[in-house]
């Protein structure tokens, strides 16, 4: 399961009109949308495995990592 928590930014107005508009026409939620598009940014940069995860002696060489995002 993963994990969620709140958060609060400023948009420009003009900006967040047409992401409501895009979010209404692709049928995603904003919250969808917003980690779509930063998953993407994390995998583009070469990050190859979340940050948040500590190895152990059971999963060491076989881990397999989730993303909590």
């Amino acid at each position: 399961m993963s994990k969620k928590k709140r958060y609060n930014f400023t948009l420009d107005e003009d900006l967040m009109s047409w992401f409501k508009f895009y979010c209404k026409e692709n049928r995603l939620t904003a919250s969808a949308a917003i980690n779509k598009e930063i998953f993407r940014l994390y995998k583009q940069n070469g990050i190859s495995r979340p940050l948040n995860t500590l190895p152990t002696k059971s999963n060491w060489r076989t881990s397999v990592y989730f993303f909590d995002f």
